[in-house]
């Protein structure tokens, strides 16, 4: 199990900006990637391959309303180019929750387990 703490994520929404006719990291995202990177090699950059399952824990950082999916992306992004895991095709399950406390952002990083009974 790999446990990291990171700071809120930047949502899908917000991401990517156009410039032209091309798409490119928005500065929000680039902040972020910059500090969760950051928080990762603080916390020691662990790997795990294969096939994984992720935990993620939110804070809620104030009371709009927010899509609790569109925060995936930029975790998964970020934990194949820090070379966490090997790539985010490999993730066989999420589980995403809001909590009252606690850190931003907590990821949890286990190798997959048998599937769920449905």
């Amino acid at each position: 199990m790999i446990r990291f703490e990171l700071p809120y994520p930047v949502t899908t929404n917000n991401l990517f900006a156009t410039v032209g006719n091309r798409r490119i990291k928005s500065e929000g995202y680039q902040r972020w990637l910059r500090a969760a990177q950051g928080a990762v090699q603080e916390q020691g950059r662990k790997k795990m391959r294969g096939t994984v399952s992720l935990s993620i824990a939110l804070v809620r950082p104030d009371k709009r309303r927010r899509d609790l999916s569109n925060t995936i992306k930029c975790i998964e992004d970020l934990l194949v180019s820090m070379q966490v895991i090997d790539d985010d095709s490999l993730v066989q399950r999420i589980s995403l929750q809001w909590v009252e406390s606690g850190p931003a952002c907590s990821v949890i990083i286990q190798h997959a387990e048998e599937q769920l009974a449905a």
